[in-house]
């Protein structure tokens, strides 16, 4: 009877990998993994260096996960199990709770320091001569998750950043925001929520700003990077953009080196990859914002991700705006793109991707 069963168990098991090793070969690879807003891994190569190295199992290992039938079901089954039936604080550093999705994202004191140090190397260029020079940074959304695990560490990041840039303006952010400030389900802030802190930083640089003319515009539902991520079934968030119809914009070409009219708000864009791209373009190397109802004045904003949805706010009180992306420009040509008149004021806010990165900033 042990033996019967034995036998049994074994055929099942045969069966069971058979069925699965036939679904993967006639199944069609996937292009992109949409859930998680990436592109799968690649077939490795099987050269000496692969095999020697012992870089080839792992590879294929990726390969081959990225492609397993049914991938998204049995990660959103892992989730469940981690959270729900182990009760783990975190799958893989992300967490869920009542203020949404997050990642714990430890900052790196090393990398704060030499984001700090290129941020000043731009500041002292001759491009920004007599100039008003402020810096900030964007905390983690993980601080305000009420968690007690390691994170984003405010304190470090600001001793560091104020040692590092001690003769300009420091910008304060982290008493400005909370989790309301952004999505539940992704990494950024939501554009509608953060009036109030666009407002405190115009404040901080001498000038008010007003958005008597903006009104709250509906995109439609959003499901951020944390929600693939994490593969449970959470609710997606509603995107809103804050319109303004004075605004006018025009960014940088990269391939024909001219600037070009474009939307403050990439609608098309909303249905990509990517929704929050909806905002200026997504990844852009230089946009120009004019905004003929604001005070005379100039903006320059180094930014990442986050500044496309904080430049249209930050407008409402600058003329113009100029916000500039050093991971898509490099700093020996800026110049030749921007003319920045003595009493402009100079805005680098920068997250923790940027803080933890700072070799992707071209300086």
């Amino acid at each position: 009877m042990g033996t019967f069963r034995q036998i049994i168990t074994a055929a099942v098991f045969v069966v069971i990998i058979g069925v699965f090793f036939v679904l993967n070969i006639i199944t069609p690879s996937p292009d992109i993994l949409i859930s998680e807003r990436r592109l799968p891994s690649k077939m490795p190569e099987i050269n000496f260096a692969n095999l020697s190295g012992g870089h080839f199992a792992d590879m294929f290992e990726s390969y081959a996960a990225d492609r397993f039938v049914f991938r998204d079901s049995f990660r959103t089954l892992r989730a469940l199990t981690v959270f729900y039936v182990y009760w783990q604080t975190d799958k893989s550093g992300l967490y869920f709770g009542e203020s949404g999705a997050g990642e714990f994202r430890p900052i790196d004191a090393l990398s704060v320091r030499q984001t700090a140090e290129r941020i000043k190397r731009v500041a002292e260029s001759d491009i920004f001569n007599g100039a008003n020079i402020h810096y900030s940074f964007i905390p983690d959304k993980s601080i305000y998750a009420g968690r007690k695990l390691p994170g984003f560490d405010v304190d470090m990041t600001e001793e560091i950043m104020c040692d590092v840039l001690s003769v300009y303006t420091y910008v304060p952010l982290a008493g400005h925001l909370n989790a309301q400030s952004f999505y539940r389900t992704d990494i950024h802030w939501d554009q509608p929520n953060i009036i109030g802190t666009a407002s405190y930083i115009t404040g901080a640089m001498g000038r008010a700003a007003g958005f008597d003319s903006y009104t709250k515009q509906y995109a439609g539902p959003f499901n951020g990077v944390y929600g693939g991520q994490l593969a449970l079934f959470i609710p997606a968030d509603e995107l809103h953009y804050m319109e303004n119809e004075h605004l006018r914009a025009e960014l940088l070409n990269t391939n024909t080196l001219e600037y070009e009219s474009c939307e403050i708000y990439d609608m098309e864009a909303f249905h990509g990859l990517d929704p929050y791209d909806i905002f200026l373009h997504g990844a852009q190397a230089i946009i120009r914002i004019e905004n003929p109802n604001a005070p005379e004045g100039d903006l320059y904003l180094f930014r990442d991700s986050f500044g496309s949805s904080m430049a249209p706010l930050l407008a409402s009180a600058y003329r113009n705006v100029v916000v500039i992306d050093l991971r898509f420009i490099d700093i020996r040509i800026l110049g030749q793109y921007i003319d920045v008149k003595p009493g402009s004021d100079v805005l680098f806010l920068y997250s923790s991707q940027i803080l933890n990165n700072p070799s992707i900033l071209r300086v």
